[in-house]
């Protein structure tokens, strides 16, 4: 079966432009991306529309000898085998415990300071996410943010840096030191006011993850804000479990939910 005309682009698919965000994000752990570099590649990669351009996003990065081998073109592929290559991807990230877009159900245990609510696990309850905001307010300035990826017990944020809206700077909360990850931005971008968030409808949304994303005896559920092609007013909730099975959501800060993808098959 032909992958295409010839003389024609390939077109890529949702699959691919995933398993392409999960080798950035390695790519951006392991120090091959800074922070700039890895948001700009993953807002090309979910908007890239061939195959080609999905390759010209990682050309210049070091083989994964871990990683599965890229998707084939073939247009009757399973979805199913290439979200597994994309859930191996995130699993690394998980296991090195920095990049938000991966998926551990708990963070690094040996974080330190902050409150004891994240630190016992329950950042999304009332007290520990009110902890969280307080943090922000107290060491950031406020509430608004570039991005957050917020776990059970801990958060990765990007946040302005006080002397200059144009620089961020990525920091944990609880704070603990993992380098010194730096990024730019357009003063006109938008930010995210994680206080506009609705709590109570947040928690609804991530008790239910595992039964609308159709993810059974899930193991790890989070949230993103501020993923750089869908906007500030709409979160990511994410539930996986053992067996690399992963859906997500999208979401307006409301909890009004926009559109699911669920496990397949």
């Amino acid at each position: 079966m032909m992958a295409g005309f010839p003389g024609r682009p390939v077109r890529a698919r949702d699959a691919d432009r995933a398993a392409t965000c999960a080798r950035l994000d390695t790519a951006f752990v392991d120090g091959q991306l800074d922070a700039v570099e890895h948001r700009e590649r993953v807002a090309a990669a979910m908007t890239a529309r061939t195959l080609a351009e999905l390759a010209q996003l990682t050309a210049d990065l070091q083989p994964d000898p871990d990683a599965a081998p890229p998707p084939a073109p073939v247009p009757m592929a399973k979805p199913h085998r290439i979200w597994r290559a994309y859930a191996v991807g995130l699993v690394v990230l998980c296991l090195l415990g920095i990049v938000g877009y991966s998926c551990a159900e708990s963070g690094p245990r040996s974080a330190v300071g902050g409150p004891a609510a994240a630190a016992n696990g329950s950042l999304f309850t009332e007290e520990g996410w009110q902890d969280f905001l307080t943090w922000l307010r107290e060491e950031h300035g406020g509430t608004a943010v570039v991005d957050a990826s917020v776990y059970p017990d801990y958060a990765r944020v990007e946040v302005l840096e006080p002397d200059d809206p144009r620089h961020t700077r990525a920091t944990l909360y609880p704070e603990r030191n993992f380098g010194d990850l730096t990024g730019n931005r357009k003063l006109d971008d938008p930010l995210v006011d994680l206080a506009a968030v609705d709590h109570a409808a947040l928690r609804a949304l991530l008790d239910e993850a595992p039964r609308r994303l159709k993810v059974r005896d899930a193991t790890s559920r989070y949230v993103v804000f501020g993923f750089p092609t869908v906007g500030p007013d709409v979160m990511i909730v994410y539930a996986s479990n053992d067996y690399k099975q992963s859906g997500h959501l999208f979401a307006d800060l409301s909890g009004r939910v926009l559109q699911e993808w669920p496990v397949q098959g």
